[in-house]
């Protein structure tokens, strides 16, 4: 329903201080066909399962630029969040689109947020001297 959403498979990214993120890498719908940028980024993430490195934008391409040993000691895994920690921090509170009343899918569209209710009606400043 927003046409341009893509496909991705999140990976789990550890930087050297121990800071973990997640990183979608993209794949091509049925109907597309699978580019350059896609497929090396894929290719790099895959290579970097294993030894410490970075991808790096080339042109028009992703590589893997691996670090020199010693670089950095092995991550601590006991301290790495579940996988459904690091989707809670990352969707947010709101959460996964799942219907079209979601506030992330409203605002792409451009529809127009439901007024909020106030409870009580009065709306004058004198309300609030009595608190």
């Amino acid at each position: 329903m927003i046409e341009e959403a893509c496909l991705a498979t999140l990976v789990t990214c550890i930087y050297r201080d121990g800071s973990v993120r997640l990183r979608p890498l993209k794949r091509p719908k049925s109907d597309e066909k699978d580019n350059k940028a896609w497929k090396s980024a894929r290719d790099a993430a895959r290579e970097a399962t294993t030894k410490w490195g970075r991808l790096v934008w080339v042109r028009r391409a992703y590589v893997f630029r691996e670090a020199q040993p010693g670089f950095a000691s092995e991550p601590d895994w006991k301290k790495l969040p579940t996988f459904d920690q690091l989707m809670k921090q990352a969707v947010g509170p709101n959460g996964i689109i799942r219907d079209t009343n979601h506030p992330i899918y409203r605002a792409l569209m451009g529809i127009v947020s439901k007024p909020t209710l106030k409870v009580g009606g009065d709306d004058s400043d004198e309300a609030d001297d009595d608190l």
